[in-house]
């Protein structure tokens, strides 16, 4: 069939049916009449508009039809569940009132969201849950929270403890992308089962805390009133947390309902995870993996500081074109490259040759690295000791994050920097950052702004 009388099928296609969509349907009804007679338009174009209208789509074909090569298109085929509750329009409006939504969530994506969507589709679980972090932190890896929440999932400090999530100065599990989504999705399974296989009082749970979802449950049992998530007196941000949820992944699953196009976003998991094969600072492993510090820093939120923990996890996540490249520089490290570096906070009664003796290294050393004058020091102040060769290089490295009397009066914005990010680097706290540049937490920080890092 020539090109004008395709376009014409197309034409006559019942409304809602985008372009890909009708040339799939139309190229699965005209397989079969590819080697009967011509026939005139009239012939041809109307039995085929009626029929294209009423036959089904197979799930097979359906499924291509919602850009599976594209990651948004992917999770939006696997979003299934439905609710036409008030709640939810409102929170629809508040979303498609965003106009950069989906422009910032793509930005930030690569390769959280890849990861969490392949680890719910390998769990079998309802793809809706990859929304929740996209609810807690705008997949904002460094998202924290007045509650000191934190990471991708909103894992509080409490929660952490209580899970034996590891949390020191060197490394924050919370902000591991997939310790985090391991956690958070066991986390997950664990409140649907114990609340009866029921979804949204799970999401609720997670969100405002199993207690406070069991206590609803038995005042409404206790008033002779439904038990359903819809009913129950929750505080108000809980009680927004399902509809948002259910909003987004409507806006998602029908972007073109709510006459949206959603960015196009590579499906692929670009990275994977390599041993570091012992500490190394990140300005050095993103040398020999070639590619930019900061790109390095923004892939592993985890590590707070200018290198890997001394204990461990030894492992960063690099781009899979970097691997090879990367492995062969760690086989040709130094021993005097492989500087090691230990935080220690002064206890009371503490002296510097105490401390240098627990370290096996040099009083001068330790004063020089900190730049101590004299022999003072001060319960609660913190240290940073050195072990190997090269450890002046390694400091050089460190600078600008060690010791602390040496910040900047100012921090101009990055890509992919935000206030977490910023406060972990200099050693601040969130709200004061915010209070200090009069910002305000929901609003995004904009590349080239420039932060007051002092009162």
């Amino acid at each position: 069939m020539g090109k004008p009388k395709l376009q014409k099928l197309i034409a006559l296609l019942p409304p809602g049916f985008s372009r890909l969509r009708g040339l799939a349907v139309l190229t699965l009804l005209l397989a079969g009449c590819a080697s009967t007679p011509p026939e005139t338009d009239s012939d041809v174009l109307t039995p085929i508009a009626v029929t294209a209208h009423m036959r089904l789509i197979p799930s097979e074909i359906r499924a291509v039809l919602q850009r599976p090569e594209d990651l948004w298109g992917r999770v939006g085929y696997q979003l299934t569940w439905q609710h036409d509750e008030p709640a939810v329009e409102l929170e629809r409006k508040k979303l498609l009132a965003q106009p950069r939504l989906f422009t910032v969530l793509s930005e930030r994506a690569s390769p959280a969201f890849n990861w969490i969507v392949g680890e719910i589709e390998k769990r079998g679980l309802p793809m809706e849950l990859a929304l929740v972090p996209i609810i807690e932190s705008m997949l904002d890896p460094w998202a924290y929270s007045s509650q000191r929440a934190a990471g991708l999932w909103q894992i509080s400090p409490a929660t952490a403890h209580h899970y034996g999530l590891e949390i020191n100065w060197w490394y924050d599990a919370r902000l591991d992308i997939p310790v985090a989504t391991d956690f958070a999705l066991n986390y997950l399974e664990e409140l649907h089962k114990e609340f009866n296989g029921d979804w949204q009082l799970a999401l609720a749970a997670y969100n405002g805390g199993r207690g406070r979802v069991s206590r609803a449950l038995k005042d409404a049992e206790r008033r002779g009133v439904a038990t359903d998530y819809w009913s129950l007196k929750l505080p108000r941000e809980t009680r927004r947390y399902v509809p948002k949820l259910l909003a987004l992944s409507s806006i998602i699953k029908t972007p073109e309902q709510w006459s949206l196009i959603l960015p196009n976003l590579s499906a692929d998991v670009s990275v994977m995870r390599v041993a570091t094969g012992g500490q190394i600072e990140l300005a050095r492993a993103a040398n020999l993996a070639q590619m930019e510090a900061g790109e390095l820093r923004r892939l592993n939120p985890a590590h707070l500081r200018w290198a890997t923990a001394p204990e461990g996890p030894g492992e960063l996540w690099i781009p899979s074109d970097r691997i090879s490249l990367f492995q062969g520089g760690l086989a040709q490290l130094s021993d005097d490259q492989r500087v090691e570096w230990s935080h220690y906070r002064i206890a009371a009664g503490d002296s510097l040759s105490a401390i240098a003796h627990r370290f096996d290294t040099q009083v001068n050393l330790i004063k020089e690295v900190n730049g101590i004058q004299g022999s003072f020091i001060r319960a609660g102040d913190e240290l940073m000791i050195p072990k190997g060769g090269n450890w002046q290089g390694s400091l050089q490295v460190a600078a600008r994050d060690w010791p602390p009397n040496r910040r900047p009066r100012q921090h101009k914005v990055r890509p992919g920097d935000s206030l977490w990010s910023i406060a972990q680097r200099y050693d601040l706290e969130v709200d004061s950052l915010t209070r200090w540049n009069r910002l305000d937490p929901q609003r995004y920080l904009q590349p080239g702004q420039t932060l007051q890092l002092t009162p």
